[in-house]
C-alpha cells in the first residue's frame, strides 16, 4: 500500500472518530428529542402489538416494563429454568420487533432480561440452541458478543401465543 493510501485511510478513520465524538457530545435537548421520538415509536409499536395479539395495551404493560427506548420483561412463564429462558427469549424478540422496531436482537439483551429475573444463566446458550432454527434464527459466531437472534414465522406465532397466555393469567 502506498503512503498516499495510508494517509487517506488514516484521515477517513479520524473523520469517523470525529463523528462519534460529536454524537456523544450532543446537547441534552437533542438527546431528549431523540428519546421522545423513541417513546412515541414505542407507543405506536405497543398499539400495533396489542392489535396483532388481541390483548389490551394495559395488559401488555404488565408483561413488559417499558422505559424510554428499552424494556424489561417482568412476568415470566415456564415450569423449569430452560422453559423460562426459551419463553423469555421469544417474548424479548417479539417485544423488540414491535416496541423498538428491531428484527434482530443481540444475545446480550436476551441474557440481560434472563439475569434480571434471577434465572441462572448456566444453560443459556444450550436453551437457545434447542429452539434454533425452528423458532429463532441465529446470526454470528459462537460466543461472540455481536451474535444476534431473530424470530422465525413459527417463532413469532409462538411468541404471540405466549404473550396472550401471560396476559390472561
Amino acid at each position: 500500500m502506498s503512503i498516499a493510501n495510508e494517509i487517506k485511510e488514516i484521515k477517513n478513520k479520524l473523520v469517523e472518530i470525529e463523528k462519534r465524538i460529536q454524537q456523544l457530545e450532543k446537547p441534552p435537548a437533542e438527546h431528549a428529542k431523540s428519546m421522545e421520538n423513541k417513546s412515541s415509536d414505542m407507543k405506536s409499536g405497543l398499539a400495533e402489538l396489542s392489535k396483532n395479539v388481541g390483548v389490551s395495551e394495559e395488559n401488555i404493560k404488565k408483561i413488559y416494563d417499558l422505559e424510554q427506548g428499552s424494556f424489561t420483561l417482568v412476568k415470566i412463564m415456564g415450569e423449569d429454568d430452560r422453559e423460562k429462558i426459551k419463553n423469555m427469549a421469544l417474548l424479548v424478540l417479539l417485544g423488540n420487533k414491535y416496541l423498538l422496531g428491531n428484527d434482530e436482537v443481540l444475545s446480550q439483551e436476551i441474557r440481560r432480561n434472563v439475569a434480571e429475573n434471577k434465572i441462572p444463566l448456566d444453560n443459556f446458550a444450550t436453551c437457545l440452541n434447542k429452539i434454533t432454527p425452528t423458532l429463532i434464527r441465529k446470526k454470528g459466531k459462537i460466543r461472540s458478543p455481536k451474535t444476534t437472534y431473530r424470530l422465525t414465522t413459527l417463532g413469532k406465532a409462538n411468541a404471540k401465543d405466549l404473550l396472550n397466555k401471560a396476559c390472561e393469567e
